[in-house]
């Protein structure tokens, strides 16, 4: 790696499993060495030096790759973002401002308790902070609250929602249906405790498989899910 910055620092965009930009950053050849040894994101402080990040919020960061750009001048951290079930201060690094905002619903990048640095999250990174509250915050007579606590309720939903993308025909129709069985599929996950890095990581995974299934069709199953729209 090459860098023209005076400090010697590397410019790094910490990013999720997704692709979803958490941060900018930087690292200096011990904060690198640290992060591999540890597991961990690790950067460089303009005021701490080495800097582990969630040591002082518990907002850590678990790592996973670490890739170098076409120019060899950045680097680019994928992480899984932890922490967050309760409220709690955020990593204040080079901000002499206290924090204000606070999350009790999900992981935080920013020193501001948010997600990441560019503000709110939006779409399916959105709906799952919103039901992980759901979950434990519903306000009265909320539907994805009564898909939680009724599973015959939630299973039903799937098969229904997925059948109706199954048979849409248009570029619209697909649209609507597919958002309607990201929002039961993402029920189904919050209630089981998995989330959306868990599902990318299988899929990494995945491709990295030699052999597959035929994956054929399973009789049994599609009999099973046609008898659900009809009860």
């Amino acid at each position: 790696m090459i860098t023209d910055r005076p400090d010697k620092l590397y410019t790094t965009v910490v990013c999720t499993r997704s692709g979803e930009a958490l941060g900018l950053v930087y690292s200096s050849k011990e904060s690198i060495v640290a992060s591999l040894e540890c597991g961990r994101g690790v950067y460089f402080s303009r005021r701490r030096g080495l800097w582990r990040k969630g040591d002082t919020s518990g907002h850590y960061q678990t790592l996973h790759r670490l890739d170098v750009d076409c120019d060899g001048d950045a680097l680019r951290f994928t992480v899984t973002q932890c922490g967050g079930d309760t409220d709690t201060v955020g990593d204040n690094d080079d901000n002499d401002n206290k924090c204000v905002e606070h999350s009790s619903t999900g992981p935080c990048f920013c020193h501001l308790n948010r997600f990441t640095c560019w503000g709110p999250s939006n779409g399916i990174r959105q709906l799952e902070f919103t039901m992980k509250d759901r979950l434990k915050n519903a306000p009265p007579g909320s539907y994805t609250k009564r898909l939680f606590n009724d599973s015959q309720l939630l299973q039903d939903k799937l098969v229904e929602e997925a059948q109706e993308l199954a048979e849409a025909t248009t570029k619209e129709e697909v649209a609507s249906e597919l958002a309607d069985v990201l929002y039961f599929a993402m029920a189904r996950a919050v209630k089981a405790g998995v989330s959306i890095d868990d599902a990318i990581s299988v899929l990494d995974a995945r491709t990295r498989k030699v052999t597959r299934r035929k994956g054929d069709s399973k009789v049994v199953r599609i009999e099973e899910g046609n008898q659900i729209p009809n009860k």
